[in-house]
């Protein structure tokens, strides 16, 4: 049985994220909301966890870590293969819907593990060779990962501009737990409309005008 067009966007999200090595940087935190400062938040904020490709996350500790960060391009590799291969199964409308939300999740990832590479050796001062290593193959797999994608699928200006500051701001914190799953309580529908088969061109569930609109007002709180 074929899978929702909204559980293979799940997947695909999943694979970005595992696996993963990141910390949550008190600094933009406490912006957001100064009760992170607490004493009770030490062991939360500026502490390096590593997320493996199987799920499991821990506090790396300056533990081994390069061996699961080598499998990051891999994993990502993946997620090329499956959309080319819905490239060809979806409507041309469903699968840009899908690339434009999958490359917004891509872009912040880049985003991110940019920042971390060069913030990590301030804000965590005893961090390992390996550690700071790991982070480094991160960063390119995603680098090369967001070259790919724009080069070959269609992602918006919106979204190549989305992140042009070089540095994380609290919007871009606030946003996170978002982009961890890879879903919006607002997409929900549209996904559903959206989960058609190519052989079912005849009948025009959402119009492309309609599907970006929403992208839009869902993702950039941009009102029209």
């Amino acid at each position: 049985m074929e899978k929702p067009l909204k559980d293979k966007h799940s997947e695909l999200i999943h694979r970005l994220y595992k696996p993963l090595i990141f910390y949550l940087p008190r600094k933009m935190w406490a912006d957001l909301d100064d009760k992170w400062m607490d004493k009770e938040f030490d062991t939360v904020f500026n502490t390096v966890i590593l997320m493996r490709e199987n799920g499991d996350n821990y506090i790396l500790n300056n533990g081994a870590s390069n061996f699961y960060l080598l499998g990051k391009a891999s994993s990502l590799d993946k997620n090329i293969y499956e959309l080319l291969d819905l490239k060809v199964k979806l409507t041309s409308e469903a699968f840009r819907f899908l690339s434009e939300r999958y490359s917004l999740s891509v872009a912040f990832y880049k985003h991110a593990s940019n920042w971390m590479v060069e913030h990590v050796k301030d804000d965590i001062s005893n961090c390992s060779e390996e550690t700071i290593n790991s982070f480094e193959i991160q960063k390119e797999a995603f680098a090369k990962h967001w070259d790919y994608i724009q080069k070959h699928f269609s992602v918006p200006d919106h979204i190549k501009n989305y992140f042009d500051n070089s540095q994380l701001n609290t919007q871009d914190v606030a946003n996170i737990p978002d982009f961890i799953t890879g879903d919006k309580s607002q997409t929900e529908r549209i996904f559903e409309k959206l989960a058609k088969p190519i052989k079912n061109k005849k009948k025009i569930l959402i119009t492309e005008e309609e599907a970006e609109k929403l992208l839009l007002k869902t993702v950039f709180n941009v009102q029209l």
